[in-house]
């Protein structure tokens, strides 16, 4: 029997079967202020209060603005964890630079170099959860498809065999139906949850889909959750 771990979102961890698989990926998809990033970092910080180690890679937000975010939002502070070297946060930007040699313009890191960055950072403090966000910035920096999929599967794998317990936050468009702009994403994750921002009954509220979860029942039905002061909570149906 596979182990679980908690999600750290209340209520949740009973639509799933008891919690996530321990080392699994995770993909959290959604649009715009469906609270993707609030999801992700309460799942790092019941990691936290369980002594767990815990990564967050950035690649477009403020380390400083996400930290405020959360703390306006839930009041944690990530202070002391970082303190103990229990919470480690890497920005990784990505800009454009002019190469003298080739005379263009290249980009200032390679998608192995993100990835091997990554590994190291999890290696530097035995991280057993990890959120990336979002990976959908992937697709905006880098052209080739197939190495994408090539390095999004090896860091995917390295994670696991590392007993990492993984989210890959995806950002959906507007007008889009999909789950990720990287479409090959869904087929490489063992989890897929879903949040959206709807207009129901006159005013817009936030909903929950668990779309896929291997070795797992699962619920199927589409949950309301609330962003209460402690916390995310998924709300019965």
């Amino acid at each position: 029997m596979a182990e679980r771990i908690p999600s750290g979102i209340k209520g949740l961890d009973e639509l799933i079967g008891g919690g996530f698989i321990r080392s699994s990926s995770i993909m959290v998809s959604g649009k715009t202020g469906s609270g993707k990033t609030l999801f992700s970092t309460q799942f790092l910080y019941d990691g936290l209060l369980k002594n767990e180690s815990c990564v967050y890679v950035t690649f477009e937000e403020r380390v400083e603005d996400i930290k405020k975010d959360i703390e306006e939002t839930f009041g944690w502070n990530f202070e002391p964890f970082e303190k103990k070297n229990k919470l480690l946060w890497l920005p990784l930007r990505v800009k454009r630079i002019w190469h003298p040699v080739e005379k263009k313009e290249v980009l200032s890191m390679g998608f192995y170099q993100i990835v091997q960055k990554i590994l190291e950072a999890v290696d530097k403090i035995k991280a057993k959860r990890v959120v990336i966000d979002s990976i959908s910035a992937i697709e905006m920096m880098f052209k080739d498809k197939y190495m994408i999929r090539s390095e999004v599967v090896s860091l995917v794998d390295s994670l696991k065999e590392r007993g990492v317990t993984s989210i890959f936050i995806s950002e959906v468009p507007e007008s889009d139906m999909g789950m990720s702009r990287l479409e090959f994403l869904e087929f490489v994750v063992d989890t897929i949850i879903k949040l959206d921002f709807v207009y129901i009954a006159k005013e817009y509220q936030r909903t929950l889909t668990i779309r896929k979860m291997r070795r797992s029942k699962h619920s199927t039905l589409i949950h309301p959750f609330v962003i209460r002061e402690n916390g995310i909570e998924v709300l019965r149906v």
